[in-house]
């Protein structure tokens, strides 16, 4: 997924599989996937015929007899043949947009798209991890001797349950030395995240599985993080050995990631947590990291959209930070400013004390008038979970959130009389900082990190967050 490539081969519908046409598929990990085609598969008006909400496929036998699916692909350019007087007649030529590239197989439906196993490489996950399978000498004398000795050993495979009928693996791999080079051997190990289903599962939800535990690398890692290499298996699609038997057929998956950065790598004491910091937490935290995605989601989409936004800043970053504050505290927790029941006897009283003609405008402002403000929910979060670090970076509690508000207010409604509070960009930027933070620290203690775990982690690397002590 991280290379460029072009593909030349034959391609046609599942439903005209007769009529094939020669082109060239071309993907770019950034700038996506395109198919151009010298000719056309509109003959029989197969095209017109297709509605635009459809899933479009398209398949392809490559110049190395490959299999391939073009999936979710959109038609954006279409040209006839040329007539010209006195010559012969040029080609036609379409051009499509392509989503998602699956190699290695024909799917021939939108509904066959289905899936029970997962496996991806990502950028700094070998890091994150910190394992390693090689020995090295504690004897930094060994280093001047003219033999040199190197060790290694895989690392074993290791299984976590995640939620349901969902398991995960991290799987070491291998590349052995070859033995015959005069001047050069290598090893190089390999480290991908499996995610297993029990049964076969459509392409979105295998899908967003792995994003899942992407995200959970991100606040590990404290930025943002890319698939380098995406296979996808189906407990029914197998390549046939003969007598070695038959074994599930890898399916090579492409698709674009317009946000990637390409950086330098990572040293795992850089990163907020690694594995290793926390291997004897890691199968509970997993696991809760699961089930409780769906119920925190809007929370999560607003806070890792920054992370993966991270090189571009504008007001609407901190309006989605303080909208995701907002949203976990709400997902998190169901009570009101006053209990319900003293809420409802209030109501009443009041209006049975006024007249009618003002109830139905009563009646609307008790509609909202029990729940939390934006203050009083920020305030019950830093409360709940504060430490160390957070109060070096937030010294002055009561200040911190009502900045938040009044420019939350201010940049949602623009009132003249909230232009006193505006902050400059650079401020601003740094205060939508410490919310990201708040929000990790947060998350960490919602999937089951102990707070003094919390505070320890935070502690060896708070040098990382001087930047966003208030001067």
């Amino acid at each position: 997924m991280i290379i460029k490539f072009e593909i030349q081969g034959l391609w046609f519908l599942p439903e005209n599989k007769e009529k094939r046409v020669p082109g060239t598929l071309r993907f770019d990990p950034v700038e996506g996937a395109t198919l151009e085609l010298i000719g056309s598969f509109d003959d029989f008006g197969i095209l017109h015929r297709k509605h635009q909400s459809e899933a479009f496929i398209i398949l392809g036998l490559s110049i190395n007899s490959e299999y391939i699916t073009l999936y979710n692909c959109f038609n954006v350019a279409r040209r006839g043949q040329t007539y010209r007087k006195g010559n012969e007649s040029g080609p036609a030529f379409e051009k499509y947009i392509v989503n998602f590239i699956l190699k290695g197989h024909h799917f021939e439906t939108e509904e066959s798209l289905q899936f029970n196993e997962i496996k991806s490489s990502m950028q700094n996950f070998d890091e994150w991890l910190n394992i390693t399978g090689f020995k090295h000498s504690e004897n930094i004398d060994n280093l001047s001797e003219k033999s040199i000795r190197v060790d290694y050993k895989l690392p074993e495979n290791i299984a976590f349950e995640l939620h349901d009928k969902f398991t995960g693996k991290f799987v070491f791999s291998s590349t052995s030395p070859t033995y015959s080079s005069l001047k050069l051997e290598s090893i190089t190990q390999h480290v991908e995240i499996e995610i297993g289903s029990s049964e076969n599962i459509p392409l979105e939800d295998i899908r967003k599985l792995l994003a899942r535990f992407q995200n959970f690398l991100i606040m590990g890692i404290y930025r943002s993080v890319f698939p380098t290499s995406i296979t996808l298996y189906n407990s029914n699609i197998k390549n046939d050995y003969g007598q070695s038997g038959k074994y599930r057929k890898p399916i090579e998956f492409f698709q674009t990631t317009s946000k990637r950065k390409t950086r330098n790598e990572l040293h795992p004491w850089e990163m907020l947590f690694n594995y290793k910091k926390i291997e004897n937490l890691f199968p509970i935290a997993i696991k809760n990291w699961f089930e409780k995605y769906e119920k925190l989601k809007p929370a999560f989409s607003l806070l890792f959209e920054q992370f993966y936004n991270e090189s571009k800043f504008s007001e609407n970053t901190f309006l989605n930070l303080a909208q995701a504050l907002e949203t976990l505290h709400a997902r998190l927790y169901n009570h009101t400013k006053i209990p319900k029941k003293d809420y409802t006897e209030m109501k009443t009283e009041i209006l049975n004390s006024t007249p009618a003609k003002y109830h139905p405008w009563l009646n609307e402002q008790f509609n909202f008038g029990n729940h939390l403000n934006l203050h009083q929910r920020l305030n019950e979060l830093i409360d709940k979970y504060s430490n160390e670090t957070l109060k070096e970076l937030i010294p002055d509690q009561n200040a911190f959130v009502k900045q938040i508000k009044d420019l939350r207010n201010y940049y949602t409604h623009y009132s003249t009389g909230l232009e006193k509070h505006l902050i400059s960009e650079r401020d601003l930027m740094l205060l939508s900082e410490r919310m990201k933070l708040v929000l990790v620290i947060g998350l960490l203690h919602e999937i089951g990190f102990p707070k003094e775990t919390v505070d320890h982690l935070l502690e060896k690397v708070k040098n990382n967050f001087n930047h966003l002590k208030v001067e």
